[in-house]
C-alpha cells in the first residue's frame, strides 16, 4: 500500500475514532471529569460559601482563608473521590431557602483534604471539610455565607494582570493631579471595602478600594478581566457618609458621572 493511501486511512481511522467517542459520551458528562485546572478556576470564578457549622470545623483543624484560597490556585483534585454527576441539595442563604444542583469535588493541597460543591448555575462552590473529627455545633449546617479572599491575594490577583486605564480615567487623574506612582501605590497600601465589593460578578469582579491621595478620600473602582485590571473610574467622596451597602456606592459613582467638574466623561 502507498504511503499518501496509508496515511489517508489511518486519518479516516482517527476521525471516525473521535465521532465515536462523541458519540457515546455526549449525554455522560464525561466533561464532568475535568482536568484540575478546570476544577480549580470553576471554584475561583464563584462565590466561596460556607457554613457556620464548616467554619467552625476549619479553625478547629488550624485552616484559614490564605490557606483555602491558595489551595483553589493549586490543589490537585481526586477525581476518584468526588461526585460528577449533579444531584440537588438545599441551602439557606440570608434567609431565603435555595435548591442547587451540585457537582462534589475533593481537593487535595499539602496533605489536607477539603470538599468543594460547586453550583454553576448559582455562580457559588460550598466548602465542605473532609474526615474532620472536630466537636463542633452542627445545628447550623444549611445557612451559608460568602467566604472573602484576603486583601493581599486579591492585590496579587490584581497585580498579576496588566492595568489598563481608558482615556477618561487619564484625563480624570491630570485633573485631579494623581500620578502613575499614586496608582502604584493604590495596589499595595489601598482599603479594600470586600463587603461592598461584587467578587462573584461575571464576567469580571469589582473591587472597591478606597485610597487617600493629596489628602482627599477616593473611591476607585476596579475590575479584574481575563488579561487585564481596569479601572472604570473613581470618585472624591469628601464629606460623603459611606454606609454597607454596594447600591450606595453605585448610586455614588454613577451621580460622579453626572456631576463630572473635569469634562472627562463628556460626549
Amino acid at each position: 500500500m502507498k504511503l499518501k493511501k496509508r496515511i489517508i486511512y489511518y486519518a479516516i481511522g482517527f476521525l471516525l475514532g473521535i465521532i465515536l467517542t462523541l458519540v457515546i459520551f455526549a449525554d455522560k458528562d464525561i466533561f464532568g471529569f475535568m482536568p484540575s485546572n478546570r476544577v480549580r478556576k470553576d471554584i475561583q470564578n464563584s462565590n466561596i460559601m460556607i457554613s457556620p457549622m464548616e467554619k467552625a470545623k476549619l479553625d478547629c483543624m488550624g485552616i484559614d482563608e490564605n490557606f483555602i484560597f491558595e489551595m483553589i490556585e493549586n490543589a490537585d483534585v481526586n477525581f476518584s473521590n468526588s461526585q460528577t454527576s449533579f444531584s440537588k441539595e438545599k441551602f439557606w442563604i440570608q434567609g431565603y431557602e435555595y435548591d442547587m444542583e451540585v457537582k462534589k469535588y475533593e481537593l487535595e493541597y499539602e496533605g489536607k483534604l477539603l470538599s468543594f460543591w460547586i453550583a454553576p448555575k448559582d455562580s457559588v462552590s460550598i466548602l465542605h471539610t473532609v474526615n474532620s473529627k472536630c466537636n463542633v455545633n452542627e445545628s447550623d449546617n444549611l445557612s451559608l455565607e460568602i467566604m472573602l479572599m484576603p486583601e493581599h491575594l486579591i492585590f496579587k490577583k490584581m497585580l498579576e494582570k496588566e492595568l489598563w486605564l481608558n482615556k477618561q480615567i487619564t484625563c480624570s487623574m491630570e485633573c485631579h493631579q494623581i500620578t502613575d506612582k499614586d496608582i502604584d501605590e493604590l495596589f499595595k497600601t489601598g482599603d479594600i471595602l470586600l463587603e461592598e465589593s461584587l467578587p462573584g460578578r461575571k464576567p469580571n469582579p469589582i473591587y472597591f478600594i478606597k485610597q487617600t491621595i493629596n489628602e482627599t478620600p477616593y473611591i476607585f473602582w476596579v475590575e479584574i478581566g481575563a488579561t487585564k485590571t481596569r479601572i472604570k473610574y473613581f470618585v472624591n467622596v469628601s464629606g460623603l457618609k459611606l454606609e454597607k451597602n454596594q447600591f450606595l456606592l453605585n448610586e455614588i459613582f454613577n451621580k460622579a458621572k453626572e456631576d463630572d467638574g473635569c469634562g472627562c466623561y463628556g460626549d
